[in-house]
């Protein structure tokens, strides 16, 4: 018999020995019951998958495989922390506190079944099942509006991550003054005793230390975005603490450096095939108003690379760097959520534009001035001078991260409600 899978809506031919029989769909990994013979459905474009849904709703129970699984893990004496889920597939765990809703596996991102709340091992029937629909609670409409306060369960982290870019600017500049303090007092009755300190290298110093906090920092935020996307689309709504570990950053920051590398490889492409004057002389050059005023071709292609980026994040946070550069698959996840992608690209529009208005207002009005006031001082050994400056640093800092926590809830809550419709993943 014809028919296609209730969840991911793949035709499928089944044989009829599987007729009114429990199976995974090879697609989605998915399980449903196929219709007895006397209800099997007709052609493909007939299958009536209202039917299909509402009869897989009716058995969704573990196979006799997940449950041995699960109960061979159990009578090996391992005892699964509260809110402890283990993946049928792969084994790995996932925290999920509601036993009753079906998650994805945060290691493989195949389906973790719901399971009975009085046994929390397999093969109970589920008394109520819950799945995380765009509408629904926990959802992408619903819980959309809720991503500006979402960062603030992770406030102890953003407010360390302040913290330290703080003290990782004031600390040399205290230490270097207290030791020229400490020259000056060595040099009392000598003939140096006059003798100012010289001061001139803590400008030097601090540079240094801006420049590598700037690119650690963006590393962490890297990280910490894609971390988010995984987290939510999983169903945890704790936001995730910030990753300090070098170590754990390094595949993030690659990735972003491709994706970064391949967006720009694709203006440059853009840009010879529609503007008219030579596009690496002019980027040598260091003028961009041509760009600015390339024409409709140009604007047109740049428009499509940007409406890309997206998908090609969540990509990147489900899968690889291969998946997330596939045009192909990027394209039809895009034309499989349609309406939902437009919107979820809209909202970062105008939620990304305030965010940057915002941080450039900040960063131009208020840190920057600041910056010649620490760098006067800092030659001086005016510690009150640097103090406010990197201070301003720090709350810079932290209105940073708190917008990156808000921007990846909002491709997290897209991958939690349109997840089976992304071609993304470890197969």
């Amino acid at each position: 018999m014809k028919l296609r899978c209730p969840r991911c809506e793949k035709k499928l031919s089944i044989a009829d020995k599987y007729a009114g029989r429990a199976i995974r769909c090879p697609a989605c990994n998915r399980g449903f019951t196929v219709p007895k013979l006397e209800q099997a459905m007709g052609p493909v474009s007939e299958v009536d998958l209202a039917g299909l849904a509402a009869l897989e709703a009716g058995t969704q129970q573990l196979s006799d495989e997940d449950r041995e699984a699960l109960e061979a893990q159990a009578n090996a004496g391992e005892v699964l922390e509260p809110g402890v889920r283990v993946c049928p597939s792969c084994g790995a765990k996932t925290k999920s506190a509601d036993t009753t809703i079906e998650i994805l596996c945060s290691h493989c991102w195949k389906s973790i079944p719901a399971v009975s709340s009085e046994t929390g091992l397999g093969g109970k029937k589920i008394k109520q099942h819950k799945e995380i629909g765009a509408l629904g609670r926990g959802g992408f409409y619903s819980e959309i509006g809720n991503a500006v306060s979402y960062p603030l369960t992770a406030l102890s982290s953003i407010m360390t991550a302040a913290l330290v870019a703080f003290l990782a600017g004031v600390l040399p500049v205290v230490f270097l003054t207290g030791a020229s303090n400490v020259m000056s007092f060595s040099n009392v009755g000598t003939a140096q005793e006059h003798d100012k300190v010289d001061l001139g290298m803590v400008p030097v110093i601090l540079t240094l230390v801006f420049t590598t906090e700037i690119i650690f920092f963006a590393a962490v935020a890297i990280h910490a975005f894609f971390d988010i996307v995984r987290s939510t689309g999983i169903g945890e709504d704790a936001a995730p603490k910030l990753t300090w570990s070098p170590s754990n950053l390094g595949k993030s920051v690659v990735s972003y450096i491709v994706l970064l590398i391949y967006i720009g490889v694709s203006m440059f492409v853009v840009a010879k095939l529609t503007l008219e004057f030579n596009v690496t002389d002019e980027v040598l050059a260091g003028n961009l108003d041509g760009f600015i005023t390339g024409g409709t071709a140009f604007m047109i292609g740049a428009v499509i690379v940007a409406f890309l980026i997206p998908m090609q994040l969540i990509g990147m946070s489900l899968g690889n760097v291969g998946q997330a550069m596939n045009i192909v698959n990027v394209a039809k996840s895009i034309a499989r959520t349609h309406v939902h992608y437009i919107f979820l690209v809209l909202l970062l529009t105008v939620f990304g534009s305030l965010f940057a208005g915002g941080f450039a207002a900040l960063l131009f009005s208020w840190f920057i001035p600041k910056v010649s006031e620490m760098v006067a001082g800092s030659g001086e050994g005016k510690l009150g001078q640097v103090s406010l400056a990197l201070l301003a640093w720090g709350v810079v800092m932290a209105c940073f991260f708190y917008g990156s926590y808000i921007l990846a809830r909002m491709h997290g809550l897209f991958v939690r409600s349109f997840r089976k419709k992304l071609l993304f993943g470890t197969s």
